[in-house]
């Protein structure tokens, strides 16, 4: 059997001859990757380029060769959910990227990619490839993700500044599209078409999951400490690490203890205290070890290879699935890492990376060898401590069947068979508020980092036991002064200064942003704050009103269109480009409502929130039955008010 690996960049792909094709076989399954995962991939490419990296490794692809009639065809048996984002974002930056769209024989022009048996899928793609030729747009459920991922890719520097020194947008994004195409490299390995496919499969579901950065860093961080203290440090790691559940669960499920001795900490104010948590581990730890030898890794058995804890049998929300953390354990252990290296008067990290996050590592905390073990101790007693305040005041992703909401759980103790449990609603928000301000700033800001949690973290660190009303004038504060201000350094600098000085004031900028004509050029953030100011205010007394929630969306909608139809009679001019004339919206929305007149547009967006609200700015906008340049600029105007009586009211302290 033949098989071959190469490493291959897109340009390399695009000058083999004969032309490859690709196919995503009937078996496979159709484009998944979410919001999550494709922000993920452009933000490390976007830092990647920025920081003039020579190569960007993106896995493996595994290639079957099938016959064909032209050119070498190819079906994508592993890796297609990464080569397709790829050949998504050929369409969406273009410039370079574009000669990996499409292979041209004999004066036939056709995609590069397809899929098997799948002409609603391949008609979305030729439209991408080969324009519409008149034709609308494919909208169907089939390629509803692709389209999510493209809005995604088209809208990205709608959140992240350009670099220092960078002024030109479109040239940033010429380079970055040649970076991609020469730079981006992973292995393609081939194997011919007689391939036992069934052997294949196994072989690839069979293969060892690869260790992830945490787990190696975990294994540094323990090999400093001695095998007496080494229990109890590892299972608080493993308790951290799992964010995709609450920490005491972990906890109870990981270590042995009950329930209830955990519910115990958590009533005497002492879950956040490391210390005292460990001692307990100790003891237990040291009970077990009285009867037989109990190695590290029975002790890390997984929760699921437990025997079911006491509050599993105790809770009705015990199912671990309904909820999500809003990013991974990577990402909190590098907000963990500045505040410890701010709090040992260390120099503040570069940059917030998982790509990274074994170099950030080693340059920022592993370098002082003389005192790495009680380096160790002290991160994770503070990471153990930021974990508990994590899950208690900062918003995770909530399953309530229907939809997934952001929320801030409430914790509740009740008594059964005389021992006390602790739990938490997936229904009751504990403070609705600061949930809605923290999902204002999760949306609008980049997935990958979310600079602003460290400083929040770092002031309930500082401010414990405080009620959540504390906390939330922080985060307005925080807010206003640190994303409302001039961007005049990087969010690394800007936050550490935050981090230092916790109350300083900035000059805002709200009053001459919002009064320039921008156009789809406004940074998102402001429409997604001013949604989370008037839900505040409360400018309607509408039941609707009070459902609000805030939702991913990614293109800014023209009220009164670019280009209006003959019919319409509700057009602006002056205030075309203008704030007051724009709003933001899902990508398929701003498709369906398109060049619509201002009526129709109303009628749509009337007749679809009529249980609860998707942006409370249209909503103020659609109850004018006219709509003008006098009524655009009006709007504006009370927008900014709004904004500018927000921030005046916010505390200072």
């Amino acid at each position: 059997m033949k098989i071959a690996s190469k490493l291959y960049s897109l340009a390399e792909l695009v000058k083999e001859s004969p032309d490859w094709h690709f196919n995503i076989p009937i078996y496979q399954r159709l484009y998944v990757w979410g919001e999550d995962q494709v922000l993920t991939l452009l933000n490390d490419l976007v830092n990647a380029y920025e920081r003039r990296e020579e190569l960007f490794f993106l896995g493996g692809t595994l290639l079957v060769e099938q016959e064909g009639s032209k050119g070498r065809h190819f079906d994508l048996i592993d890796g297609q959910q990464r080569f397709t984002t790829l050949w998504l974002l050929s369409h969406a930056w273009s410039k370079a990227l574009k000669p990996f769209l499409t292979v041209t024989t004999d004066k036939f022009t056709e995609p590069r990619l397809r899929f098997a048996i799948r002409p609603e899928v391949n008609q979305f793609l030729e439209t991408l490839a080969l324009g519409d030729r008149g034709q609308p747009m494919p909208d169907e459920e089939a390629t509803k993700r692709m389209r999510t991922a493209l809005d995604l890719m088209m809208s990205v520097f709608a959140k992240r500044l350009l670099p220092a020194g960078v002024s030109d947008q479109a040239a940033h994004i010429a380079g970055l599209t040649e970076f991609v195409f020469g730079k981006v490299k992973f292995v393609v390995t081939t194997v011919p078409r007689e391939t036992d496919l069934n052997k294949l499969f196994e072989v690839i579901n069979n293969r060892g999951v690869q260790l992830q950065h945490h787990e190696i860093l975990k294994a540094r961080m323990l090999d400093a400490l001695t095998e007496v203290e080494r229990g109890p440090f590892a299972v608080m790691w493993e308790a951290c690490a799992d964010m995709e559940n609450f920490i005491e669960r972990n906890l109870s499920g990981i270590s042995g203890l009950s329930a209830s001795e955990v519910t115990a900490f958590y009533e005497q104010g002492e879950l956040a205290n490391a210390p005292i948590v460990r001692t307990k581990l100790q003891g237990r730890m040291q009970g077990q070890s009285d009867h037989h030898a109990m190695a590290l890794e029975e002790i890390l058995k997984s929760v699921e290879e437990s025997p079911a804890s006491e509050s599993a049998a105790k809770d009705d929300d015990a199912d671990p699935t309904w909820v999500r953390s809003i990013f991974g354990f990577p990402l909190l252990l590098q907000h963990t890492l500045r505040i410890w290296l701010l709090e040992n008067e260390r120099a503040d990290l570069p940059r917030l990376l998982d790509r990274e996050l074994l170099e950030l590592f080693e340059a920022h905390f592993f370098q002082d060898t003389d005192t790495r073990a009680e380096n160790v101790r002290s991160f994770i007693d503070l990471l153990w401590r930021l974990r508990v305040i994590f899950d208690e005041h900062i918003i995770k992703w909530a399953d309530q069947g229907e939809e997934e909401i952001h929320l801030i759980s409430t914790i509740s103790v009740s008594t059964s068979s005389g021992k006390r449990y602790m739990s938490r609603s997936r229904q009751t928000d504990s403070h609705r508020a600061i949930s809605l301000l923290q999902s204002m700033l999760y949306h609008s800001q980049e997935i990958t980092t979310q600079y602003w949690v460290t400083p929040l973290l770092l002031f309930m660190h500082q401010n414990p036991g405080e009620k959540a009303e504390r906390y939330f004038a922080y985060l307005r504060h925080l807010d206003n002064h640190l994303l409302g201000s001039a961007a005049d350094d990087s969010l690394v600098v800007r936050t550490l200064a935050f981090m230092k000085d916790p109350w300083q004031c900035r000059a805002l900028i709200h009053q001459t942003e919002l009064t320039n004509a921008s156009g789809v050029k406004f940074a998102h953030y402001w429409f997604y704050k001013l949604e989370f100011v008037l839900w505040f205010q409360e400018k309607r007394a509408d039941e609707r009103w009070k459902k609000f929630r805030l939702t991913a969306k990614s293109s800014v909608e023209h009220i009164s269109p670019q280009t209006p139809t003959e019919r319409d009679d509700n057009r602006v001019d002056q205030a075309l480009d203008h704030f007051g004339n724009l709003a933001l919206v899902s990508r398929s929305l701003n498709s369906e409502y398109g060049n619509m007149p201002y009526n129709e547009k109303q009628r749509r967006f009337i007749n679809s929130n009529k249980s609860r609200v998707d942006s409370l700015k249209m909503d103020l906008i659609y109850v004018n039955e006219q709509w003008n340049d006098t009524k655009a600029f009006a709007h504006q105007q009370e927008m900014i008010d709004c904004l500018e009586s927000y921030c005046a009211d916010t505390p200072k302290e």
